[in-house]
């Protein structure tokens, strides 16, 4: 695969698939208005922002690094970030060029079936976030599938769509352009799960201190 090829496969998946696979939000049904909070959950106290990397174009199953970030009232509270071990047959690596991540990297890490009970503690009932969320969604829902677990939150939106809605000036709405124009200070190692979920959450925080952007969300 041509690295143009891998790189827009693995930033926007199989369009299609992806958006069979994922749930309507409490935003509201339709397209307009899906992975978009409303104003109200927006400004929650508490928010978890997620960052899946994967192995290869299986998706979920290749699933090889996850983080996630929970924030509360401003303040960062607690954070995940493990190597995931892909099941045997879903272990080649095709995206090691993209996120630094191979084999070895893995082979003593756990799986997702080990760490699914301290991800649904560690969610809760707190809105998540991820930046190109139809992405990260498939990524938690094919391994859901593959491990028979049911982790998969409620409630789950998109920076990228909240910022083509709330910020279409800028020139692409890509997490490195996005986190640099709402966290300036913020240095980014994009495709490391802990940098990009953290990056989410600054995103995120910015949105929420931004009212006078709020009357553009669902109501």
């Amino acid at each position: 695969m041509a690295l143009i090829d891998s790189l827009r496969y693995y930033l926007d998946g199989t369009t299609a698939e992806i958006e069979r696979q994922l749930p309507e939000t409490a935003a509201g049904k339709g397209k307009a208005a899906k992975y978009l909070p409303s104003v109200s959950e927006l400004l929650k106290g508490e928010y978890v922002t997620v960052d899946f990397e994967t192995a290869n174009r299986v998706g979920g199953a290749s699933a090889c690094q996850v983080a996630l970030v929970k924030v509360r009232d401003g303040e960062l509270t607690g954070q995940i970030c493990t190597y995931l071990r892909p099941p045997e047959e879903h272990i080649a690596f095709e995206f090691s060029h993209i996120h630094g991540i191979y084999r070895g990297d893995v082979e003593d890490a756990p799986s997702w079936f080990d760490i699914a009970d301290e991800v649904v503690e560690f969610v809760g009932d707190a809105p998540v976030y991820a930046h190109n969320a139809t992405f990260d969604a498939a990524v938690w829902s094919g391994l859901d599938r593959y491990f028979f677990t049911g982790t998969m939150p409620k409630r789950l939106y998109c920076t990228a769509r909240m910022a083509r809605r709330l910020l279409p000036e800028l020139p692409d709405h890509r997490l490195p352009t996005v986190a640099a124009y709402c966290a300036p200070g913020f240095q980014l190692a994009h495709h490391r799960a802990d940098s990009d979920a953290l990056a989410c959450a600054h995103i995120v925080a910015q949105f929420q201190r931004s009212r006078e952007l709020h009357p553009l969300l669902p109501a």
